[in-house]
């Protein structure tokens, strides 16, 4: 009994620290695979999470332990195309703008922001900027580099094959794709301004409403005067900013910023 009232106070233990330190919430469902991977992750530094923790607690973890475990704490579920009606969606917005800026809010490992790459120079546009950004150094790194696991969504004149076409790797869309490790949470602007579209997708589930309430506020804020915030069908209807009209779609939830 008291062996489970000790880690059940070291995992409460890591979720304050998380959260007071970078502004990081970790949803109910989602804790127990992250408290897991803590101890696989310790394990592997030849500690347990409770020194892991008693080391973070006196500062005494570099940079590139913080990184893994942000990492760890964040979620990065995504794929090339994951929603083309959404895809679409800013594609639909974007033709408003003669040279619109795009802001992907927690966009993991980058096919998000290179799904939109590739949409928007099919469909005729010359000159646009995507600016992706993510928690997690480890996800950003890989975005960075523009090399994935080959997939049947993206043309071979966007990205070319590699390693006997079991990889791709992005050439020149990689100018108009741009990419930054940052928390939403924290005080340092995101390093793009005025974007025409915001898109967030399933982002906010993992943060308290009190908490999403804020981000989109701050995302609000970014937004170029007639520019379009994007989130998940189901996320944040019940927001009613000032200056905004919610636009009606079933591929997502709008709000468009009164010129």
């Amino acid at each position: 009994m008291a062996e489970a009232i000790a880690e059940l106070e070291d995992h409460e233990a890591w979720i304050d620290l998380l959260f007071s330190r970078f502004k990081i919430e970790v949803a109910q469902d989602r804790q127990p695979a992250l408290f897991r991977a803590l101890d696989s992750y310790a394990s592997g530094e030849n500690e347990t999470s409770l020194t892991l923790y008693k080391r973070a607690r006196r500062r005494q973890l570099s940079q590139s332990h913080w990184a893994q475990i942000i990492h760890l704490a964040t979620n990065h579920e995504t794929r090339f195309y994951r929603n083309p009606a959404v895809i679409q969606l800013v594609a639909d917005c974007a033709r408003e703008f003669s040279r619109p800026r795009i802001l992907s809010v927690g966009c993991s490992t980058g096919e998000e922001p290179y799904s939109l790459a590739c949409e928007l120079s099919k469909q005729g546009f010359a000159n646009y900027q995507i600016h992706g950004t993510d928690v997690s150094d480890p996800c950003i790194a890989i975005a960075k580099t523009g090399i994935y696991k080959s997939h049947e969504s993206i043309q071979e004149r966007f990205a070319t094959r590699i390693e006997d076409g079991q990889k791709m790797r992005f050439g020149w869309v990689k100018e108009f794709v741009s990419f930054e490790q940052h928390n939403i949470l924290a005080e340092r602007p995101i390093e793009f301004s005025a974007p025409n579209v915001i898109l967030t997708q399933n982002m906010l589930i993992y943060y308290r409403t009190k908490t999403r309430m804020k981000i989109l506020d701050s995302l609000s804020c970014m937004l170029a005067n007639g520019g379009y915030l994007i989130t998940a069908a189901a996320e944040e209807a019940s927001w009613k900013p000032d200056g905004f009209e919610r636009l009606h779609s079933l591929a997502a939830t709008v709000f468009r910023k009164k010129p």
